[in-house]
């Protein structure tokens, strides 16, 4: 416990250096999102670096710094701190868990929009439906909870499958979906 102590005091004492080093790297953001991706940096730094510490790796040196690096380009690919989760650092349902973003429940129809070309609205409206009709009763309640914005794992629990399962019916009638337009 001791040799953690002295690599948390090495770190604290660096932590100005740090963010000096984190600021830069965001200097073109708005001042509210540059703090914020300075504090998350800081925060993945601490946590990769006290698992260099667990394997004895602490004491290097200018291993606080290259950590620092690593997460720099870790926070701006979209990662965070990790939360326990199992979802990608861009998904858009685990932003929606978060709060982040929000759905809203729409009627299929509503899928094509005012500028969409008329003849491409009338198109989709008339094979939209024969599409659904060539897929089994399962997969076309999986393909509408899917587009109705369900995620993989809430669609799974519903139809008492794996989320493996979902995704792979995900994909076969998106197959089916580009041999279908493909005709």
């Amino acid at each position: 416990m001791y040799a953690f102590e002295l690599n948390r005091a090495a770190f604290a004492f660096l932590i100005p250096e740090l963010t000096r080093m984190a600021f830069a790297q965001f200097r073109n953001l708005d001042p509210e999102s540059k703090e914020e991706l300075v504090q998350n940096t800081l925060a993945l730094t601490w946590y990769r670096y006290t698992s260099l510490i667990r394997e004895g790796r602490g004491d290097e040196p200018g291993i606080i710094r290259s950590v620092l690096w690593y997460c720099i380009k870790q926070i701006r690919s979209g990662r965070n701190l990790p939360t326990g989760e199992s979802s990608k650092p861009k998904d858009v349902f685990a932003l929606a868990r978060r709060g982040r973003v929000s759905f809203e429940k729409v009627d299929l129809w509503e899928y094509v929009s005012d500028e969409t070309p008329i003849p491409d609205a009338v198109a989709f409206k008339e094979d939209f439906p024969v599409f659904l009709g060539t897929l089994n009763e399962r997969q076309r309640d999986i393909a509408l909870d899917l587009m109705n914005g369900m995620g993989t794992g809430e669609c799974a629990a519903k139809h008492r499958v794996t989320s493996g399962a979902i995704s792979q019916t995900r994909e076969r009638i998106a197959n089916k979906y580009a041999d279908f337009m493909a005709d």
